[in-house]
């Protein structure tokens, strides 16, 4: 009994000693806009139009970190981080996109929220319109150009007001991959699905 009894505890703290992962991630539900937008990949495009849904992200730092950097996933294609497919934006300054978080240079706490507007999901113009007609909108999706932006509500409302078109978004694994260069300069890699 004596023996179990210190196999127990010793277990006990080699578990609580053991470190954690340099960062942790945790999906928000964002109250950040939904949009819909002209699509900028392919103008060609007639019968469908592009749905923002915005994505927010807390990262937790465990430890010294120089940099993060991410990879987005969508319908198995790996999107590029620019203006056309998506953008991330820090929380706390949303007006300029970021390509990675550099923590040498300005970072001082211990979490940070991200917000991936993403503009790869493409929905049936008629389907955008009867969008349009439930939010009171009264606007042509015929003739949107480079800068057009429709404003629809925030996303934490607009998942449970179209729950059928996220459920069809989440029957597809879209993720979101972080790349860590920790403080000693070895990496280390998350994988984080998205939940629509």
């Amino acid at each position: 009994m004596k023996h179990n009894f210190f196999y127990i505890l010793i277990s006990i703290s080699l578990i609580s000693c053991e470190s954690k992962a340099p960062i942790e991630v945790k999906q928000i539900i964002s109250n950040e806009i939904v949009t819909i937008l002209p699509s900028l990949k392919n103008p060609s495009i007639k019968d469908s139009i592009v749905i923002s849904i915005p994505t927010e992200f807390e990262i937790i730092i465990n430890s010294s970190v120089n940099y993060i950097a991410w990879h987005y996933r969508v319908d198995g294609k790996t999107l590029w981080d620019d203006f056309v497919e998506y953008q991330v934006y820090n929380k706390q300054n949303k007006t300029k996109p970021i390509h990675q978080l550099d923590f040498e240079k300005s970072f001082k706490n211990k979490s940070i929220s991200i917000i991936l507007k993403e503009r790869n999901h493409l929905i049936s113009k008629k389907d955008a319109q009867e969008i349009l007609k439930r939010y009171n909108i009264n606007r042509s999706l015929d003739n949107l150009k480079f800068r057009d932006t429709i404003k629809l509500t925030t996303y934490d409302k607009f998942r449970i007001e179209n729950k059928e078109m996220i459920d069809d978004f989440n029957k597809i694994n879209d993720s979101i991959k972080f790349r860590v260069m920790k403080g000693d300069g070895s990496f280390f890699y998350l994988d984080k699905k998205i939940n629509w």
